[in-house]
């Protein structure tokens, strides 16, 4: 189109919507003249658009916005005017047309355009004259004077309400004084189904950006420090003062005034005022890590204890479960934040702990991350294909479910200065999993027994072995079992197969040797027979008197290697800090009531954790007479 004096340019802001920027394009087709340039504007998407329509001039960006993308738009336009699509909106067979026509015959600096959304029925605005103006800030259904606009360009730090901003910056709802025009066609149509669109987000209170409410009866002059107050806020979010009289005309640079109307918001601040519906917004967090169940022992626990411990200087973490016991929910509050609720969670990034369990239909992520932490040992072990990354925890179990282009991640552990006894295990029972483990624990007790060597042997497990030899404790549940292993002679684990044994990796890097049969991922794990261990054979035939010789070691494990691998697939970025362990409280239910957030009864006697604003929301609402604080 180079020789030709542009009169319009059309910007597109466009993110992941090719259906319907397609049919917006195929309307645009048969309308597009030499007066007229197309710039499409990719945000950024997973896919970079193309399309066979060579008047479209495609600009591939890095994600950044909305904001961000109609200003690359705007500064790439040769047009005296300009106008803005959405790309999931779709425009009539006479669109530009009528634009053109009115630009020749008015020669506006503004141009209001009618409109209504496809089924006529949540937007319906039909233009009666050059005087009437759209009450709507939306730049998408106005055509500018590229003059007009000048130098003033769409917010990039905010992501959503970008367009009231631009609107008021520009003043063209607050000073009616350019020539104005107006077509009295509708010229735009809306989709109001499109899911999770950037308005439905936006209210939804997924975007970064939030709506804060302001109500006041009066504003008066001694009010200034609102103007501190709304300058900082209006940087990221939208914000807007209801008031029956504002004696402080500078508060409209950094807010919507308007006389007190009913609305919503995310944030309600000022004088009370019943018709402002609170929306309340979903947790925002950068890893969800997930396990249906999290008071079991075993691996996946001390991953998780450990995994927290080791990365949460860098990720905002929240582990999501269905079920917690008080103490163990004691131990994980102490790390991070941990909820229960199945309240909704927006998340960068989701690891599902168990390959076992169903996504949890509460947490949306932008990556789902699948581990696998155990072997192949039934056939009817399946992984779902529902996940961005794989992983398995040792080589050996990858193997066992014969794949080759997942990756392997060995577990963090971290030595703990604890105290210990002589022989230590965590087993549970029973674990078909594990082979006949039991059997042989009664066989070694029992050697150890008939050769006269004193021992104590405890083992950590949430059911009891039945019967148990002489010197063999069942100990219980015990979420701290650290120091025990450190201060024992021996960490034991006769399995059949272990994916990749946390307990004797622990013990190792305690500097406390192992007595373990020979299944596969040993090696794996640096265990080495007469080193740092004795491997004894399966059906057990070996010397016992020889595990009086204790072996003494080093052993290194490569935590930041592993944490770098992690770090290469969650993203390198700075955690937000916005949880503070400080703020839980545990309490007890005086008299049972009803618990909206939690969504069932608390009855009397129970103990919970909870925080302090929440225990005090409580009181406030219900009386003291309901929980106490422990």
């Amino acid at each position: 189109m180079a020789g030709y004096n542009l009169k319009l340019s059309i910007i597109i802001p466009y993110f992941e919507l090719k259906e319907y920027t397609d049919e917006l394009l195929k309307a645009l087709a048969p309308q597009v003249t030499p007066e007229v340039e197309i710039i499409l504007v990719d945000d950024g998407s997973s896919v970079p658009f193309e399309t066979d329509y060579k008047w479209c001039n495609v600009i591939r960006k890095e994600n950044g916005g909305a904001g961000s993308a109609r200003n690359v738009g705007i500064d790439k336009a040769k047009g005296d005017y300009i106008t803005f699509i959405d790309a999931d909106d779709l425009v009539p067979e006479y669109y530009i047309k009528e634009i053109l026509k009115s630009i020749d015959d008015k020669a506006a600096d503004i141009i209001d355009l009618s409109l209504r959304s496809f089924d006529g029925k949540h937007f319906n605005h039909l233009l009666k004259s050059d005087h009437d103006y759209l009450p709507f800030p939306s730049p998408s259904l106005r055509v500018f004077k590229r003059s007009y606009i000048g130098d003033i360009r769409f917010s990039e730090v905010k992501d959503a309400a970008e367009d009231e901003d631009f609107c008021r910056r520009c003043g063209y709802l607050i000073n009616k004084d350019y020539k104005h025009a107006s077509i009295c066609k509708y010229m735009y149509f809306y989709r109001t189904e499109v899911p999770m669109s950037s308005v439905k987000r936006y209210r939804k209170g997924i975007t970064r950006t939030k709506r804060i409410v302001y109500y006041f009866h009066h504003v008066t002059k001694d009010m200034g420090y609102l103007l501190e107050e709304f300058k900082k806020e209006d940087e990221l979010n939208e914000v807007i003062l209801m008031t029956k009289r504002c004696d402080i005309p500078e508060l409209r640079r950094y807010c919507q005034l308007s006389e007190p109307h009913g609305t919503w918001a995310h944030e309600i601040r000022g004088e009370a005022y019943p018709h402002i519906q609170k929306i309340e917004v979903p947790l925002r967090t950068q890893l969800v890590i997930y396990r249906s169940d999290l008071y079991k022992i075993g691996g996946f626990m001390t991953f998780l204890l450990n995994f927290c411990r080791k990365m949460k200087d860098k990720y905002d973490i929240t582990i999501v479960g269905k079920k917690c016991d008080n103490e163990r929910l004691k131990q994980l509050l102490s790390l991070v934040r941990v909820d229960l609720s199945g309240s909704e969670i927006y998340a960068d990034n989701l690891i599902m702990l168990s390959f076992l369990d169903e996504l949890p239909s509460n947490v949306h992520a932008k990556k789902i991350i699948r581990m696998v932490h155990a072997c192949k040992t039934r056939p009817e072990y399946k992984i779902p294909r529902d996940y961005n990354k794989l992983i398995f925890v040792s080589k050996t179990a990858q193997d066992s479910f014969n794949d080759k282009a997942s990756n392997v991640i060995h577990n963090i552990i971290i030595p703990d200065e604890r105290e210990h006894l002589l022989l230590v295990s965590a087993t549970r029972f029973p674990a078909p999993d594990k082979g006949i483990i039991e059997d042989r624990m009664r066989i070694l007790a029992k050697m150890l027994n008939d050769k006269g060597i004193s021992f104590t042997w405890l083992n950590f497990a949430d059911r009891p072995m039945e019967n148990p030899p002489k010197n063999f404790h069942n100990a219980g549940v015990s979420y701290n079992i650290h120091g025990m292993i450190k201060k024992a002679d021996y960490l034991v684990q006769l399995s059949d197969s272990e994916c990749w044994s946390y307990s004797c990796l622990e013990a190792l890097t305690y500097g406390t040797a192992v007595i373990c049969t020979p299944f596969p991922s040993t090696k794996e794990m640096g265990i080495v027979d007469g080193v740092n261990a004795h491997i004894v054979p399966f059906d057990m035939d070996f010397d016992v008197k020889k595990l009086l010789d204790v072996p003494e070691f080093f052993y290194e494990y490569d935590n930041e290697e592993i944490r770098q691998q992690w770090i290469e697939i969650l993203g390198n970025t700075e955690p937000l800090h916005d949880y503070d362990p400080t703020q839980m409280v545990e309490v007890e239910v005086l008299d049972g009531f009803n618990d909206m957030q939690l969504r069932r009864f608390l009855n009397k006697g129970e103990r919970l954790l909870m925080t302090k604003e929440r225990a005090n929301e409580i009181r406030v609402t219900l009386g003291d007479s309901y929980i106490r604080e422990i």
